[in-house]
C-alpha cells in the first residue's frame, strides 16, 4: 500500500521537443519552463550544442542532445511511452502570435510571450572593464541580412557613439557551423555590454533572455511576411512582442536609411540614460 501511494505521488513526465533553428530552440523552453511550473518534471531536448552551456543554468528542466532529426523519428516511440506528455515544435509555426505564446498553448499552458534565459553567476562576472563609452555588441548576422544597406559605413558611424564588440559567427555561416564553438563566450560578450544590436534571429532571441536592452532591425520580419503571405507580423516576431511591458527593446523600421539608425541609436542611449559623448 505504501509502494502505490509513494508511486502515485511521483511527478509526472514531460519532454519539450525543439526542432527548429536556435531561435525557435530558445522559444520552445518557454513550454519547458511553464510545465515546470506545473509540477511537472520536464526534459528538454535540442539539436544545438551551442545552447547547452546556457540551457542548463535554468534548473526547472533538464536538457538532453539529440544530433540529427532522424534519430529523434527513431526514438519518439520511446519518448511517448516513458513521458507522460510530449509536447514538440509544430513543423511550421501558426505566425498567430508570438513563438512563446503558441509552444504553450500547445503544451496545454498559459499562452504568455515572457521566457527567460540565465548565465551562471560565474559567467556573469567575468572580465568586468569600465569603458568610457557604452559598449554596443553587434550581431554579424547584420552582414546577411543587410538588405542592400552598407553595414561597415553604419558601423563606423557607430563606433562615433560606442565601444562595437561583435558577436555572432562569420556572415557565411549558420548555426550548423557553430556546434562546436558554442554561443557561452558570445552571450557574456552580450552581459557586458549596454546594447544589442542586430537582425531578427538567434542572438536577437539570446539577448533579449537575458534581459539585455536590444535595437533590432525588421527587414527580416518582413521578409517572412511575404513568404508566409501574411500582411505583416509586427504583433509577431522581434523582442517587443515577447515583453510588452519591458520598455527596452526597440525595433527600428524597415528599410531605414543609416542616419536614421543613428539618430535612433542616440535617442535609445538618452532613454536608457548612457552618456555617448553629446555636447
Amino acid at each position: 500500500m505504501k509502494k502505490l501511494d509513494e508511486q502515485s505521488q511521483k511527478r509526472k513526465k514531460a519532454a519539450v521537443i525543439a526542432t527548429g533553428w536556435v531561435g525557435d530552440t530558445i522559444a520552445c523552453t518557454a513550454a519547458a519552463t511553464s510545465l515546470s511550473e506545473k509540477g511537472y518534471e520536464v526534459t528538454f531536448f535540442t539539436r544545438w550544442p551551442q545552447l547547452i552551456p546556457i540551457l542548463k543554468n535554468d534548473s526547472r528542466f533538464t536538457v538532453r542532445l539529440y544530433w540529427h532529426l532522424r534519430i529523434l523519428l527513431l526514438i519518439k516511440p520511446i519518448l511517448n511511452w516513458y513521458y507522460d506528455k510530449v509536447v514538440e515544435e509544430p513543423a511550421k509555426w501558426s505566425y498567430k502570435e508570438p513563438f512563446t505564446a503558441e509552444i504553450r498553448r500547445i503544451a496545454g499552458c498559459a499562452p504568455i510571450p515572457e521566457y527567460q534565459l540565465f548565465l551562471s553567476s560565474e559567467a556573469a562576472v567575468l572580465d568586468t572593464v569600465h569603458n568610457p563609452k557604452p559598449v554596443l555588441a553587434i550581431s554579424r548576422d547584420l552582414y546577411k541580412r543587410a538588405y542592400g544597406r552598407d553595414i561597415d559605413k553604419l558601423v563606423a558611424q557607430l563606433q562615433t557613439l560606442a565601444e562595437v564588440c561583435w558577436v555572432g559567427l562569420p556572415p557565411q555561416k549558420n548555426s550548423k557551423h557553430g556546434k562546436s564553438s558554442g554561443l557561452l563566450d558570445d552571450a557574456i560578450k552580450i552581459s557586458k555590454s549596454d546594447i544589442f544590436m542586430g537582425p531578427e534571429g538567434g542572438l536577437l532571441w539570446l539577448a533579449a533572455g537575458i534581459s539585455k536592452p536590444c535595437i533590432y532591425f525588421t527587414e527580416n520580419i518582413v521578409e517572412v511576411a511575404k513568404q508566409n503571405k501574411i500582411s505583416n507580423l509586427n504583433h509577431v516576431l522581434g523582442s517587443k512582442n515577447h515583453f510588452p511591458e519591458k520598455a527596452i527593446y526597440f525595433a527600428l523600421p524597415p528599410d531605414c536609411s543609416n542616419e536614421y539608425v543613428i539618430t535612433f541609436t542616440k535617442n535609445v542611449m538618452d532613454q536608457l540614460g548612457l552618456n555617448y559623448g553629446k555636447q
